[in-house]
């Protein structure tokens, strides 16, 4: 799986279309992105035209997510492209979604149906807005259906960070076991350990815009839990009536009601 570095460069940016430098070391070409039609027309062809055309959907996600942060003209995006990657999309929450990372290599695919005899992690994070604490809850499942709860109380955090927390909990318990199901409705954690790690990994641990990835000492310590294993995703939505997801959701709010501070 082939990863290429480039500096996009915004030149100007119109109602529909964008104009872009695009360059590294060695090479440059000049671009024009269309919005409407998420189409490129470059100024000349070299490497760096073939390689944005193979992977033209990861350009538009680039162009699309620096929209959002109201790019001007002269800004500039690291970009990293990484050959044949599989992105998610919203379709692939409603199945299985696998992540093998054995043998050094990274696949990501799909199954209407979840791996036999695995061992499972099931988490939950809460933050309460009024006290201002926050905490997670959770448990991880052998294959013959033994139980093993835990959960953790913080001043402050977020409830990203404790979905995070939560699953990185059941990940360290885990940490000899070569496959494994993670339960979460945080899609926040699935995308970022499925897609967001892979890419910042070639970046230096910095976003597209030049800045510091947010709980990066915890995204780092997770991705390093998956090294080397089957993760299985199940995104569970929350308040569904999932009676394991049920159990962390309660459990993680009354974590983060305890007052021992």
């Amino acid at each position: 799986m082939n990863v290429y570095n480039f500096i996009v460069k915004i030149k100007c940016v119109r109602n529909s279309e964008i104009d872009c430098q695009v360059y590294d070391k060695d090479k440059q070409v000049k671009l024009i992105y269309s919005l409407g039609s998420e189409t490129v027309l470059f100024e000349e062809n070299n490497y760096i035209s073939e390689i944005l055309n193979t992977n033209l959907f990861q350009f538009g996600k680039v162009i699309r997510s620096a929209i959002k942060g109201k790019m001007k003209p002269d800004h500039t995006i690291n970009c990293v492209f990484i050959e044949d990657f599989n992105f998610l999309n919203d379709k692939d929450y409603l199945k299985f979604i696998r992540m093998d990372r054995s043998r050094k290599k990274l696949k990501i695919s799909t199954s209407e149906s979840e791996m036999e005899n695995i061992h499972k992690i099931y988490a939950d994070g809460s933050f309460a807005g009024i006290t201002k604490q926050s905490g997670y809850g959770g448990f991880i499942e052998d294959p013959y259906g033994n139980r093993e709860v835990y959960s953790k109380s913080f001043k402050g955090g977020s409830s990203n960070l404790m979905e995070m927390l939560a699953v990185t909990e059941g990940l360290q318990k885990l940490k000899s076991i070569d496959q494994i199901q993670i339960n979460t409705d945080s899609r926040f954690v699935i995308r970022g350990l499925i897609q967001w790690v892979h890419f910042w990994k070639h970046n230096n641990w910095q976003t597209a815009g030049d800045s510091d990835v947010k709980y990066v000492h915890e995204w780092k310590l997770m991705d390093k839990l998956c090294d080397g294993k089957i993760i299985e995703f199940n995104w569970v939505k929350g308040h569904s009536g999932n009676e394991e997801q049920d159990f962390c959701h309660n459990l993680a709010k009354e974590t983060a009601a305890l007052t021992n501070w």
